[in-house]
């Protein structure tokens, strides 16, 4: 997937209320967008972004994930984890969904079923039989947010990547070293988030695997025939320096 320029195609002033723009294209007036910068990774809409208690950000248009925009176009790992949290956020919300019917199905199906039971007064085993299948509903809202919170932590997960890999991209695309107040500003968050951000940065380039080539090989000590023969060649080669 190729992305747009982040600074192309933009007006000079906001066609919706007529007042300046920020050098992304974003209105701070009225909020409208212009321009690649505002194109959300998941619905291809040019559209401004809003808070949201459960991502940070989404898109005004499809509702889904969103990393503020910048002079630094978003990568394609960073839309591919906002590709996967925005499917456990749809998976989420089906199963919380779910959860709330199933809820509202067993209080209405356990009214209608003591309404019968008082009417007919049916022998103690009915009685027990019918109350039973009025809780099924319950039993189903509960596994119902027991996956529905699990697809939460997936999409929780998805997004601190996310959040991850754009403070790694402006860190180094940045000319000085980056700091948490200018990283708080580019992706608007508070100076604490952007600490943690950084520090989680510079955690992965730590641990970050390298690869050394291989200068040893190891030999069966308990086999001194195999030892001595191994050591002639370096023997050799020592006595061939001397003279």
């Amino acid at each position: 997937m190729t992305t747009p320029d982040a600074l192309a195609a933009r007006p000079d002033a906001c066609s919706a209320c007529g007042g300046p723009l920020d050098p992304l294209g974003g209105c701070p007036r009225c909020g409208a967008a212009f321009g690649e910068a505002y194109r959300c990774p998941l619905c291809h809409a040019i559209s401004g972004i809003e808070a949201s208690p459960t991502v940070q950000f989404c898109c005004r248009t499809c509702g889904g994930p969103r990393i503020p925009p910048s002079s630094s176009p978003v990568s394609e790992a960073e839309v591919a984890l906002l590709q996967r949290a925005r499917g456990e956020q749809l998976r989420a919300t089906a199963f919380q969904g779910g959860a709330a019917f199933a809820v509202a199905s067993g209080v209405l199906s356990l009214l209608v079923t003591s309404v019968v039971l008082l009417a007919i007064s049916p022998p103690a085993f009915a009685k027990f039989a019918a109350l039973l299948a009025s809780a099924v509903p319950f039993v189903l809202s509960v596994f119902a947010l027991r996956r529905g919170r699990q697809h939460l932590e997936k999409l929780e997960a998805a997004l601190q990547q996310a959040w991850v890999l754009a403070a790694s991209r402006l860190a180094a695309r940045s000319e000085v070293p980056m700091t948490a107040a200018a990283l708080a500003r580019d992706l608007r968050v508070d100076e604490a988030r952007a600490e943690l951000l950084l520090a989680e940065v510079s955690l992965q380039d730590f641990v970050q695997p390298t690869e050394l080539p291989a200068r040893m090989r190891v030999t069966d000590l308990s086999a001194p025939d195999d030892l001595a023969a191994a050591a002639e060649p370096a023997k050799a080669r020592a006595d061939e320096r001397n003279s």
